[in-house]
């Protein structure tokens, strides 16, 4: 297993940038080559998805449970300068919950433009209104960006930061506008961004011409059940280290996602070994 994680590992500057405002930005999260690689991917998905469904060209793609569309994809369960950060922020004892494509084409040019964004949003479906507020910290997503995104008219992902704070959305000045503190997410192709996922977002619109690529991959503690998948096939485990397989929701038995044993949990002793028993 990659002991260059040590090299990523999260700063004091960067957990207190996250716990403030609720999202990081990993600029050059992954080479160029690999971009390339999960570029190619996810074109594939989408021709795929379209050709079965017949989801017209101008049409988003929303795919889930995208892990298991290619092998390339386990690379980024663990990727070196996004996964430190991740155990730092959450800790040991976490698994993917979800992972998610989504193939935003530009609008129909008659498409009128308009300022204000598509859908603001926290992530988390039951537990936001069953959960007694103010919510904890359950999970956060790392988006990976396939394509740039140097414009906010290209579709880019907007957000407020410290929303992550806040139980409803904050107000709007301007009923034709975003909500008051909103920024767009201006991204470079191969830029990882995590993100708590309490935080209200929201997509813009791409009135560019190129379809906007980004793969999203959610991180929770084990206790929650994942969207993804129950048990993962365990064809797909096999191709896995120890590591992996934890993070894909492997385990010993059932009881081992509330009180979990080191073959349980790999990353706890994996981190004790080489960071220290005070991290774990």
């Amino acid at each position: 297993m990659d002991t260059s994680w040590l090299e990523y590992c999260a700063t004091d500057e960067q957990l207190n940038t996250f716990n403030e405002t609720g999202y990081l930005i990993v600029e050059n999260a992954i080479t160029s080559e690999l971009v390339d690689q999960l570029e190619a991917v996810a074109d594939r998905i989408d021709a795929e998805e379209r050709a079965k469904t017949g989801l017209a060209a101008h049409k988003l793609l929303s795919k889930f449970r995208t892990v298991m569309e290619d092998d390339l994809l386990l690379e980024l369960l663990d990727n070196k300068k996004v996964f430190p950060l991740l155990w730092d922020i959450l800790g040991w004892n976490i698994q993917l919950y979800i992972s998610h494509l989504i193939m935003y084409p530009p609008v129909p040019a008659e498409t009128p433009r308009v300022s204000k964004a598509a859908h603001w949003h926290q992530d988390g479906g039951r537990p936001i209104p069953e959960m007694e507020r103010p919510h904890p910290r359950l999970s956060l997503k790392v988006s990976y960006w396939l394509s740039d995104v140097t414009n906010r008219d290209n579709g880019a992902m907007r957000l407020i930061p410290g929303s992550h704070k806040l139980d409803k959305l904050p107000p709007r000045n301007n009923p034709d506008e975003d909500p008051d503190g909103a920024i767009d997410l201006i991204v470079k192709r191969g830029t990882a961004v995590l993100f708590d996922r309490r935080m209200w977002h929201s997509r813009g619109w791409n009135f560019s011409e190129v379809t906007r690529k980004v793969l999203f991959m959610g991180y929770s503690y084990r206790w929650l059940r994942g969207l993804d998948y129950n048990l993962m096939p365990p064809e797909l485990l096999e191709k896995c280290d120890p590591i992996r397989r934890q993070l894909l929701g492997d385990g010993v038995n059932i009881k081992g996602w509330w009180q979990p044993t080191d073959a349980d949990v790999p990353l706890k002793t994996w981190i004790a070994k080489h960071r220290g028993e005070e991290y774990v």
